[in-house]
C-alpha cells in the first residue's frame, strides 16, 4: 500500500507543473475563444473545459516523457530536443483537438463512423488552427523553460529569476 501511495505521490507531483502551466494556457484559449465569438465573459462551462484540457494535457506530457523515443537526441545539443520534444508534444495536442471535435460530433450524430465523415468538414478551421498556433507558442515556451531547468538545475534557475539583483549578471560574460 506504502508503495501504491508513494508511486501516486510521484506521479501527481511529476504532473503537478504542466498541469499548472497549461491551467493557465487553457483558460487563455478559452478567453480568446470567447472573444473571437464575441462573448465578453468566461463561462463555467468554459473554464471547466480549460482546466480538462489543462489535466489532459499535463497527464499526456508525462505519457510523452516516458516513451522511449523521448529521448532519443538527449546526446545532441539541447536544441535538437527541445525541438524533438516539441514536435512529440504537439503530435499528442493534435491527436487530442481532433478528438475533441470528433467527441462533440458523437454527441450531435450518435457514432463513432457517422462522426468520422463529417468530421473535417465541420471542424471551424479557423478557430482549430488559431487554438494550434497558441499551443505550439505555450509548447514550445514550457520545452525551452523545462529544459534550461534541466540543464541549469532547479535551485540555480530559483536563484537566477528570484534573488536580489546584485547576486547574479544578467549579461553575457
Amino acid at each position: 500500500m506504502k508503495r501504491a501511495l508513494t508511486f501516486l505521490k510521484h506521479e501527481f507531483l511529476e504532473m503537478l507543473p504542466p498541469t499548472i502551466f497549461f491551467f493557465i494556457v487553457f483558460h487563455i484559449l478559452a478567453f480568446i475563444r470567447s472573444l473571437m465569438a464575441k462573448q465578453y465573459g468566461i463561462t463555467i462551462s468554459s473554464s471547466t473545459a480549460a482546466t480538462i484540457g489543462a489535466l489532459i494535457v499535463g497527464k499526456s506530457i508525462l505519457i510523452v516523457d516516458a516513451l522511449p523515443l523521448y529521448d532519443w537526441f538527449s546526446q545532441k545539443r539541447l536544441i535538437y530536443n527541445v525541438v524533438w520534444r516539441i514536435f512529440l508534444y504537439l503530435i499528442i495536442v493534435l491527436l487530442f483537438q481532433f478528438s475533441e471535435e470528433l467527441i462533440q460530433l458523437i454527441s450531435k450524430y450518435g457514432t463513432i463512423s457517422m462522426a468520422s465523415e463529417h468530421l473535417i468538414e465541420e471542424i471551424k478551421w479557423p478557430r482549430f488552427w488559431a487554438t494550434h498556433i497558441i499551443l505550439i507558442v505555450f509548447i514550445a515556451f514550457y520545452n525551452v523553460a523545462t529544459a534550461v531547468i534541466g540543464t541549469i538545475g532547479r535551485n540555480k534557475f530559483l536563484e537566477i529569476f528570484f534573488s536580489p539583483k546584485s547576486n547574479h549578471s544578467t549579461k553575457a560574460d
